[in-house]
């Protein structure tokens, strides 16, 4: 096992950030568990500010931030406070949309944070369900400063560049403006309608600068499933900035709300195995730091540049999606949710090894009366993808067959796609 600055070893990889990796890690002096995060870049200068900016956050709703160490070829890593948890984004995946009294009650909770993080001169600049934590015991926290900046920190980024991801944009951010608190707010408002609605408050797309287009120009979707909560959702996805509410409150207002009459229960964790012990090559995400620059925004905006349609490639954009254990567990266990009723649906998930003729994945997946997932599933790495292992029942002509079939999930194209298919022996 690698340990790092000779006090945290590492024990697997959990997720990963704007600008690095996240692990789970043993702290061998105070004997307690820790998350620490890898920076991808290297950069000592943005590991002290990231650090320096979240340890000024101190809030029951918030992932604290212990040290700040080097590793001994001197990368720099974050030491965190551990949260065993899922993401909302994953819980979302895995049980579907929240009822909008579950949505208020988280929303009230990150509201609060956010309440204290620009009272502390901070603001978050990436709220999203990603980046908000439902512990095992239903405890809610914020996570994920890389991109924060402070008041007193100078520019984080060059002239032109969007910082955030492009789904839960605030309209003037997405049009190149400064991040600040009311932006933060209308991305917890984002936040919260992708928790009621299952999809961004900009509708469904696989082209990450549609979306950035759709945000800039303000086209929003209606709520249909917020019911209640519709007036008070709509205040904090206001176009105008000064429209919308204070995180304080929105905190206080969110919190006025009719709360769940049982607690949101995370579902248990799958057992998890033992990391390989090998330096993993990562692709760095950059769906949340997108450079869109200057006479090049606006023709994404516009969709045309000279009178020719826009390419993105030809702005040398190449965005790379890394995605979490977590989310491609859930991804695998909608995937199977869908057989074999929706098989069509299904075989959109496949590529490469996995993928054949459509209406041969149909047809054999048409005799199935039933497929089940029968148990927990576990989740390990495979270089840069996931592999996840499932437990299923299939049912054909009455007989029931089981197996445990190793699931690789890759980055496609942006989106999560499964590249093979195997049954363990």
């Amino acid at each position: 096992m690698t340990t790092i600055g000779d006090r945290y070893t590492l024990l697997e990889r959990i997720g990963s950030g704007a600008m690095g990796v996240v692990w789970r890690a043993r702290d061998e002096v105070l004997a307690r568990e820790v998350a620490v995060k890898q920076l991808i870049t290297g950069d000592h200068q943005r590991a002290m500010r990231e650090a320096r900016n979240a340890a000024r956050l101190h809030h029951p709703h918030a992932i604290a931030v212990f040290d700040v160490v080097a590793s001994d070829d001197e990368e720099p890593w974050i030491v965190m406070e551990y949260l065993p948890s899922l993401s909302l984004s994953a819980l979302i995946a895995q049980r579907g949309p929240l009822k909008p009294a579950q949505a208020a009650s988280i929303g009230a909770k990150v509201a609060s944070a956010l309440a204290a993080a620009h009272n502390a001169g901070l603001v978050h600049r990436d709220i999203k369900p990603g980046n908000v934590l439902i512990g095992d015991d239903g405890t809610v926290k914020i996570t994920d400063f890389g991109i924060s900046k402070a008041s007193g920190d100078g520019t984080m980024t060059d002239t032109g560049m969007i910082a955030g991801t492009p789904a839960y944009l605030a309209p003037e951010v997405a049009r190149g403006e400064q991040p600040g608190e009311a932006s933060d707010v209308f991305s917890l408002g984002a936040t919260i309608y992708a928790a009621i609605e299952g999809e961004s408050v900009f509708g469904p797309s696989d082209n990450s600068f549609g979306l950035i287009y759709r945000a800039a120009s303000g086209q929003l979707r209606d709520p249909k499933n917020a019911g209640e909560l519709t007036p008070l959702l709509m205040r904090l996805l206001a176009q105008d900035p000064k429209e919308r509410p204070t995180a304080q409150e929105a905190a206080e207002l969110l919190s006025e709300e009719p709360q769940p009459s049982q607690p949101l229960v995370v579902p248990p964790q799958p057992a998890r195995r033992k990391p390989p012990n090998r330096r993993i090559l990562v692709i760095l995400s950059i769906i949340g730091l997108l450079a869109v620059g200057g006479g090049a925004a606006a023709a994404y905006w516009n969709g045309t540049q000279g009178g020719r349609t826009v390419n993105p490639a030809d702005f040398g954009y190449q965005p790379v999606v890394y995605f979490t254990a977590e989310e491609a567990n859930a991804f695998v266990h909608q995937h199977y949710r869908l057989l074999p009723d929706k098989a069509g649906r299904a075989w959109e998930n496949l590529r490469g090894q996995a993928q054949e003729p459509k209406d041969e994945y149909v047809k054999r997946w048409s005799v199935y009366t039933s497929v089940e997932i029968t148990g927990a599933a576990t989740v390990a790495s495979r270089n840069v993808n996931w592999v996840v292992s499932i437990p299923l029942a299939m049912t054909r002509d009455g007989a029931t067959e089981q197996g445990v079939f190793d699931i690789e999930v890759a980055s496609v194209s942006n989106q999560m796609k499964i590249v093979s298919t195997t049954r363990q022996s």
